[in-house]
């Protein structure tokens, strides 16, 4: 699997870079805890040394030092409200800053890096920030949340959330509207509550009875509601051919804001039932899958919280699969289902020739971006989502997600397409498109890496920029794809592609204005030597005249990295 023959892993030459207590920790409840149960703890620990050439250091203390302070560590109230906060600038997510009046076409070009922080002990750096004027909230692979002084980088304090916190945190914010609570999901499928003044610990719920239940996209917060989406490592454990395949189905949940307690589950697809018997012998389940890995979208003007899906992982497929499902915000209801793709069941057996690979074998177009919620400059309310498929779907929230019109970005992929996100302005719907080569049987005509402009209203392609492989060399796979999320602001966009490239465009014309290579050495930094890599998952933050973006991910074989990189103009 990590010589090419599963394209999510990450390549031999990544693994070297990982410390072996996170080796360790993989295989123990990690994304291989499947593949680790055979093996017993110092087995796990010859592993670890095998792929690292070091072994765990059993005596590691866990108090972590940094190279600078911040005068905002002895107390000083966070009281600003957030500048971005969550995942797409709110709950709508149209990761659209609608009040960025710093950066414009005309001086975006002075973008310089301003200040970096490096993460300890990762490779893979992949949990958006969310800025306040004082403080940077963010997460990271080795399970400590941040809150950075905005100014200089420096840790205001730190928060042990003991397993990866991946995409956007979120604030909740008091009756004066100050930062209060900081809420997120872990690898673990816990949600957590985190007072955001001190870091300190309110509560910690588990959201989810699978074992091997995760939560990679973003939470969302709306009248004293956490809603939280649910998705599994499930997809991977169906590679082993004993593994009986399978049994998670996806979820939304709603949690209390003040005390944790979960309110409702909606299950994206029935319980599972013994189907078949595979090749090996061993009991098929089903129907599973319709995982909730992207953002979650709240509509507070219908009480309705938006979830996009993934595939089936084995036979039968069913309705709710590569779909957005509409649910009450209060009771977890559902009020109407919109499938764009039929019959996608698929696991990572479908990748190895395992014969836990459903009948339908794919086409694996499962939705890792959410949707965006928009007005358009007519006042209609708009649902735009776009999927792996390389489409672009509008839907119409005031009839049960009625399809309003249909695009086609990109030709598709395992990376999509379109993977994690897509921005609008009301007037224009910027799309980035991966479109990363791959066997996928089911891509539609040539690939059309980079940056779309879609008229919000009609669908239709106003321009395109196809963006040039700039690679060169490298022991990585490197793509001039764009598979993180798009971020724009009045005039600009920005967006991160798999090469490394951050870039900003006009948004009328699609005119490179400014970019930067983020794969370089950084040095060291705050005490961890910091050098970017793949720029993948989540998109650039554009808040204060500064843009902020994430740098590294291992993960398909692409460039590790540890850094967040702020980019600012000097004043």
């Amino acid at each position: 699997c990590h010589e090419g023959a599963l394209l999510e892993a990450p390549q031999r030459s990544a693994l070297a870079l990982f410390s072996p207590a996170r080796i360790v920790e993989s295989l123990e409840s990690g994304i291989m805890a499947t593949q680790g149960m055979p093996l017993t703890r110092a087995k796990k620990r010859d592993v670890a040394f095998f792929l690292t050439g070091k072994r765990v250091d059993e005596t590691a203390s866990q108090v972590m030092t940094f190279a600078c302070d911040s005068p905002l560590s002895n107390g000083t109230a966070l009281d600003q409200p957030p500048l971005w906060n969550g995942w797409g600038a709110g709950i709508n997510n149209s990761r659209h800053q609608f009040n960025e009046t710093l950066l414009t076409p005309d001086n975006v070009s002075e973008l310089s890096l301003d200040w970096a922080f490096a993460f300890p002990e990762a490779t893979r750096s992949r949990s958006q920030p969310l800025v306040t004027p004082q403080a940077v909230f963010i997460g990271s692979q080795e399970g400590v949340v941040y809150a950075l002084d905005s100014a200089n980088g420096c840790p205001i304090w730190t928060y042990d959330a003991e397993a990866e916190v991946r995409s956007a945190v979120i604030l909740d914010l008091d009756e004066q509207g100050k930062p209060e609570t900081l809420l997120f999901g872990d690898f673990g499928a816990n949600a957590h509550a985190v007072d955001a003044q001190t870091g300190e610990l309110r509560w910690k719920t588990s959201v989810h009875e699978h074992r091997l239940a995760t939560i990679t996209g973003a939470t969302a917060v709306a009248d004293g509601i956490l809603v939280v989406p649910v998705s599994s490592l499930e997809i991977i454990a169906a590679s082993r051919n004993e593994y009986s395949c399978c049994s998670f189905r996806g979820a939304v949940v709603g949690l209390s804001i003040a005390t944790g307690e979960i309110l409702w589950t909606h299950y994206t697809t029935p319980p599972p039932q013994p189907t078949s018997k595979n090749r090996l012998g061993t009991q098929m389940q089903g129907p599973s899958g319709a995982p909730v890995w992207s953002g979650i979208t709240i509509d507070t003007k219908r009480s309705l919280v938006y979830a996009t899906t993934g595939e089936n992982y084995s036979s039968p497929a069913t309705k709710t699969s590569d779909a957005v499902i509409a649910i009450d915000l209060y009771t977890g209801e559902r009020h109407w289902v919109r499938q764009v793709t039929t019959n996608d069941a698929w696991n990572g057996a479908c990748s190895t020739g395992g014969f836990n690979c459903p009948e339908e074998k794919g086409p694996d177009f499962d939705f890792g971006a959410a949707a965006l919620l928009i007005e358009s400059k007519s006042g209609q309310d708009l649902l735009v989502v776009g999927q792996k498929s390389g489409m672009v779907y509008a839907l119409d929230p005031d009839a049960d997600g009625e399809l309003l019109w249909e695009t086609r970005a990109g030709s598709g992929g395992t990376m999509g397409g379109i993977h994690y996100g897509m921005s609008s302005d009301g007037d224009g719907l910027f799309v980035g498109v991966s479109d990363l080569p791959t066997n996928n049987p089911y891509n539609v005509g040539e690939g059309q890496p980079g940056i779309h402009r879609l008229d919000l209203a009609s669908g239709a392609i106003e321009w395109r920029n196809l963006l040039p492989n700039v690679c060169g060399e490298t022991k990585f796979l490197c793509f001039q794809g764009i598979s993180a999320a798009v971020s724009s602001s009045p005039g600009l966009v920005f967006a991160g592609g798999l090469d490394g490239m951050l870039r900003a465009f006009d948004a009328e014309s699609g005119a490179i204005l400014w970019e930067t290579n983020t794969v370089q050495e950084y040095g060291d930094i705050n005490g961890v030597r910091g050098f970017g890599g793949a720029i993948e998952a989540d998109g650039p933050v554009i808040a204060g005249g500064s843009v902020y973006i994430t740098s590294g991910y291992e993960k398909w074989g692409e460039q590790p990295g540890n850094m967040l990189l702020v980019y600012s103009i000097k004043k």
